[in-house]
């Protein structure tokens, strides 16, 4: 009998939407499947569904170690802490208690900013870049899945309120409304990875690992600037939602001072580095795994924008509210 598949993070959007797709595309018998959250009162939802349960808290070692006995593969999805000090003791805790239990393979959800490559130098990938290392120097069987950047979030790239008249960027160079992404659905995500755990490698052999970070890149299928989204708004919704540009400094205060999300201006600092990294070209690598563990076109950004402001006026994304102003 083939060591169960130990998920993390199955308490959240991409977690469950990979959870989902095993059970009821791929038909795993959920007595394979091991669900873990940091909280043990999760326990009877997921043991109502015939799944294992385990406890796993990426703060507390001791939880790990035991969730980790006699795994085939774990996906690991990284922390939701925010503070990247603190996500990279999590996250070597993860590593370490794999080693230390000797579990088959690591599939670790990664970012895709940079494409295959490691420049760049936004605060978030910076993280994930770290995690790849520590899984490369742990001798461990890992794969990383960088994913494209969620077409769902776009109120989040864009601070977009459904009651917003305009979309403020800053004015950087090259512009960042043309710098390209190839936005990608967290939904479609879900599932293309969801047939990497259920069939691994063997899922296409044109799929194959790049570089020693062993990478899979998933992405949409062409990418878009965000004039496009914008454009894509407006035709969902019959706006006219219009960009205007403020100088870095200026951007960074006037986000701050009127977010209805209360996000503050150490927020908006790092959030000008991962829009300079936009307009570099960070997100713009398209790559067609994606599309082959589909076995369909993915929908693009501006398609996905559309559809979700179509069908949900006041459509918002959970990450615009993250607290107090600090």
């Amino acid at each position: 009998m083939p060591l169960p598949i130990l998920l993390t993070g199955v308490t959240g959007g991409l977690g469950a939407t990979i959870l989902h797709h095993l059970l009821h595309t791929h038909a795993l018998p959920p007595s394979t499947l091991i669900a873990t959250s940091r909280s043990s009162s999760n326990k009877p939802h997921f043991e109502s569904q015939g799944l294992h349960f385990r406890l796993a808290d990426y703060a507390r070692p001791e939880t790990l170690l035991t969730a980790f006995e006699g795994i085939g593969d774990l996906l690991f999805i990284s922390s939701s802490e925010r503070d990247n000090a603190t996500r990279l003791v999590q996250h070597r805790n993860v590593v370490e208690a794999a080693k230390a239990r000797g579990v088959g393979r690591v599939w670790y959800v990664s970012l895709a900013l940079g494409g295959f490559e490691n420049g760049s130098r936004a605060a978030v990938m910076q993280a994930h870049i770290a995690t790849e290392e520590m899984l490369k120097s742990s001798g461990l069987d890992f794969i990383t899945l960088r994913a494209g950047s969620y077409s769902e979030a776009f109120p989040l790239f864009l601070n977009w309120y459904p009651s917003s008249k305009t979309i403020l960027l800053p004015n950087l160079t090259p512009s960042v409304a043309e710098g390209k992404a190839a936005w990608t659905s967290r939904d479609e995500l879900g599932e293309g990875m969801a047939a990497l755990l259920a069939k691994g490698l063997a899922a296409d052999p044109s799929i194959i690992p790049r570089t020693d970070r062993k990478i899979i890149l998933l992405t949409g299928p062409v990418a878009e600037p965000f004039s496009a989204l914008v454009e894509a708004i407006n035709r969902g919704r019959g706006t006219e939602v219009r960009i205007e540009f403020l100088e870095p400094g200026a951007w960074v205060e006037a986000q701050a001072n009127d977010d209805k999300g209360g996000k503050g201006v150490a927020w908006f600092r790092s959030r000008l580095l991962w829009l300079q990294g936009l307009a570099d070209g960070d997100c713009e690598v398209v790559n067609p795994a994606l599309e082959v563990l589909l076995g369909r076109r993915p929908e693009t950004g501006s398609r996905a924008v559309e559809r979700l402001v179509r069908a949900e006026e006041g459509y918002t994304w959970h990450q615009n509210h993250v607290g107090p102003r600090k």
